[in-house]
């Protein structure tokens, strides 16, 4: 093949590709932003909570400070691995056409809601096994676990509200991503062509 009908096979390609919708577009780039913001705020609380309970941990002379940091990294490495898992094949469209964009989109809307369900069962682990761990390190430690859950200090009032407060973004930000998955899908099957 020459370099000439290589050119014109090309340019025909490009001419018959249907344009990506400007908002289709505009809402792509703007996830990718906030993709590339979100893995630089993980790679920082990785640094700083995994940095800062190694550290700890090397300086302590108590096994248990160990065992927080040790969990702490299973946590974070979790966090990672569903991470890295999610966001695979996510982070740019295959091509520049509408199908490719709309794919990536629904791919990126998936992915969403599958870390709200792995958000909201990572919270409850280490909601649990952190609260454990500081009521067994209190200087109250003869307290019964649940009467010390049930709103016994400033502290636990403090954690009860922010746990709702997380499980009602979580809420509010499924419906959401639901929505807009429903009209990801609707787009797709429009854009589809008739057979």
């Amino acid at each position: 093949m020459n370099i000439d009908s290589e050119l014109d096979l090309w340019r025909r390609q490009w001419q018959s590709e249907t344009a990506v919708p400007l908002d289709l577009r505009r809402k792509v780039k703007r996830q990718s932003r906030f993709m590339k913001i979100v893995l630089l705020a993980d790679i920082l609380v990785t640094i700083g909570i995994g940095g800062g309970a190694i550290a700890w941990a090397v300086r302590s002379p108590q096994p248990d400070i160990l065992l927080l940091a040790v969990v702490t990294w299973l946590f974070i490495s979790a966090a990672w691995a569903f991470s890295f898992t999610v966001n695979r094949g996510a982070w740019s469209a295959a091509a520049l056409d509408t199908a490719a964009f709309l794919d990536v989109s629904i791919r990126r809307c998936r992915g969403r809601l599958a870390a709200v369900r792995f958000g909201a069962g990572l919270f409850l682990c280490e909601i649990a096994f952190c609260l454990g761990w500081i009521h067994h390190h209190a200087p109250h430690h003869r307290t019964p676990l649940l009467p010390w859950l049930l709103f016994s200090s400033l502290f636990i009032d403090i954690v009860w509200l922010c746990t709702l407060a997380f499980f009602a973004f979580l809420f509010w930000y499924r419906r959401k991503k639901r929505a807009e998955l429903a009209w990801l899908l609707g787009l797709q099957g429009q854009s589809e062509p008739r057979a």
